[in-house]
């Protein structure tokens, strides 16, 4: 420091010397006397005097006036320090007294620019929370006046203005939606609005309602009054409609009647349990001058609920009023009290006898589909019926079994519950369904035995007197319509009817063309050898061709008074190779006799079924189908005196 003043002070030596030379030289060429010089120098060191003297002044006043800004902005600084509650930090003590006021001068702008920020947004929410709390008739966060708040408190003001705005929108929504549902319920009770609150609510707007803790209670407690108003007229009225109804249809009043009241009379208003008591009263009087009626009407709905509770016969007995004819009030009301009770126990153990009722329409299903199987026109129906009812029958047998285990586990478990047994028609659940079920199979049983009666007696009648067709078979006299047959086909055809040639064979109508052929070569062949049919008789029904019926079988005669017409206009066929078919077919042919001559008809069933008429012999069987002795014969082939055979 010493080292740099020495070096200012030589510098300030040097220029005054070369200002003094340079004076004195200006002096000596103007020619200045000795006095005048000096005054002169004087004057110079006078003004130099004082320069410096204000140069110190000033730069005094500088060091004075950091000095007094440091002070003042250390005091400022404290006192933002306080109110903007942050610690403090002490500056350095090596800093100038020009580095101090800068670093204080900077902290001060700082913190003031902070408590400004914090004003500013304090004032901003302290607007919000206050509109809010106006709205909601609530306090509004306390910060004191004048004070700068803190990051703490106003992280609060914010949750808490947070909090109130929540609280506003729901109960706004709630003012709205019971403000809604207020004036539909005081417009369905045809109430006005009576109290300062009522009107407030219905007739103001909803931004000038104030939903303070008080209001949102009253206005809960008036929705709840109004809403035990409304259903107390609700249930009202639907009892006066039911009591209305129940006495219309004791009366048997007419539909356009009610139609029409019901209409002038809709909805629960005060006016309409009004109308509605009046037309019961009036019902009532109309009721007692027709309690006859009633009591039998009464009667009619306590049978209904009977069976709905499967009530037993003995159950039913106990109520003894139910055969009383001394018609009276006070028996209607005896069967209103029957029926109350019988409602009850329903309503009570209404989830297990709606179960029970499930598994009863599932049985009455069963016996339905019982009675369709027994039907035979249902084979007749188109558009897939019967597969879909064999689907539904599967179905029902599946789901029948499981549910009555299903109801068997629960009862059980009710009974324990209530302490008490389960009963059906008097009967524990699991008796009355086996009870069921034996009714069941002894039918099955009593209507097989019905059905091998029925056959048995139809069997007698066909062998006494013979079968009797069930449809009528297309008849045409033998030769008519050319056949249309290939000769190869025709064999086939005379080899089927041969090797199928049994009393027990039935031959089907829906091959016409070939039937008649076969038949008119299997009649010249058994013309010439009726006995062929001797050996035919022992065959078993399972011989039966089922693609081959007729309802006419082929008898054999006498030989024919000319030859058979050729069958078709085909040529000869060739010569067939013998087969062990057709060397039994020759050889039954070779033993026939002709003195034997039969008729024997059968018609086949719908289901292919066999229907049998034998004798013990071909001369007693042709003996029986003469017409004389035999008037109610239904054969459609009969022997002639000639022995030819005639088609009726």
């Amino acid at each position: 420091m010493s080292s740099q003043g020495g070096k200012m002070k030589e510098h300030i030596v040097q220029c005054l010397d070369f200002a003094m030379g340079k004076l004195t030289k200006i002096w000596d060429d103007i020619g200045i006397c000795q006095d005048q010089r000096k005054e002169r120098a004087e004057v110079v060191l006078l003004h130099l005097k004082n320069l410096l003297e204000e140069m110190v002044k000033e730069e005094e006043g500088l060091k004075k006036n950091l000095l007094q800004n440091v002070e003042t902005y250390g005091e400022e600084l404290v006192t933002l320090h306080k109110e903007l509650n942050i610690p403090s930090v002490e500056p350095k003590k090596t800093l100038t007294i020009l580095q101090l006021e800068k670093d204080l001068r900077t902290r001060v702008d700082n913190l003031s620019k902070m408590k400004h920020e914090r004003m500013k947004i304090l004032k901003k929410l302290k607007e919000t929370d206050q509109a809010l709390c106006d709205a909601l008739c609530t306090t509004p966060y306390y910060i004191p006046t004048g004070t700068v708040p803190s990051q703490e408190q106003i992280k609060t003001l914010e949750e808490h203005i947070t909090t109130l705005t929540t609280e506003k929108e729901r109960r706004a929504t709630i003012f709205g939606t019971q403000k809604k549902s207020i004036v539909k319920m005081m417009e369905a009770l045809d109430q006005l609005p009576s109290t300062d609150f009522e009107r407030d609510i219905i007739c103001e707007e909803d931004d000038t309602f104030l939903l303070s803790s008080e209001n949102m209670k009253a206005l809960k407690t008036l929705h709840e009054e109004l809403e035990v108003r409304q259903q107390q007229n609700f249930s009202t009225a639907n009892q006066l409609r039911e009591r209305v109804t129940l006495l219309w249809d004791r009366l048997e009043v007419e539909g356009a009647e009610r139609a029409k009241f019901l209409s002038e009379h809709a909805g629960f208003k005060p006016k309409t349990i009004t109308a509605l008591r009046e037309e019961v009263t009036r019902l009532e009087e109309l009721k007692l001058q027709n309690i006859q009626r009633f009591v039998e009407a009464m009667r009619r709905e306590v049978e209904t609920w009977w069976n709905k509770c499967y009530y037993s016969d003995e159950q039913r007995a106990k109520f003894k009023h139910y055969k009383n004819d001394n018609y009276s009030e006070e028996l209607l009301e005896i069967h209103e009290k029957e029926v109350a009770k019988i409602k009850e126990y329903y309503e009570e153990n209404k989830a297990m006898l709606d179960r029970v009722a499930r598994r009863e329409k599932l049985w009455e299903d069963m016996m339905e589909f019982e009675r369709r199987a027994a039907d035979p026109n249902r084979f007749t129906n188109r558009g897939g019926g019967l597969l879909k009812e064999e689907k539904d029958r599967k179905k029902l047998m599946k789901d029948l079994p499981k549910v009555e285990q299903e109801l068997d586990e629960a009862i059980g478990q009710w009974e324990q519950e209530n302490k008490k047994e389960f009963r059906l028609k008097g009967m524990r659940f699991m008796d009355y369904v086996t009870y069921q079920w034996e009714e069941y199979a002894k039918n099955k049983e009593m209507e097989k035995q019905n059905r091998h009666k029925r056959n048995a007696k139809i069997m007698e009648e066909e062998m006494h007197y013979g079968s009797k067709p069930t449809t009528p078979a297309k008849r045409r006299f033998l030769g008519t319509t050319p056949n249309k047959n290939t000769p190869n086909k025709q064999r086939r055809t005379e080899l089927s009817i041969a090797s199928s040639r049994t009393p027990n064979s039935t031959l089907g109508s829906r091959t016409p063309n070939r039937t008649r052929t076969g038949l008119r070569s299997r009649l010249n062949d058994m013309s010439r050898t009726p006995g062929a049919m001797t050996q035919s008789r022992i065959q078993t029904p399972q011989s039966v061709s089922r693609n081959h019926t007729t309802s006419v079988f082929a008898s054999p005669f006498g030989p024919p008074t000319r030859p058979p017409r050729p069958v078709t206009g085909t040529k000869t066929p060739k010569q067939l190779r013998p087969t062990p078919q057709r060397m039994t077919r020759k050889a039954l042919t070779d033993r026939n006799e002709t003195q034997n001559p039969f008729s024997q008809t059968t018609m086949a069933k719908e289901v292919n079924d066999v229907s049998v008429e034998s004798t013990g012999s071909y001369k007693d069987f042709a003996n029986g189908l003469n017409p004389k002795s035999r008037p109610n014969c239904r054969s459609s082939v009969v022997p002639s005196s000639q022995g030819v055979t005639h088609l009726l």
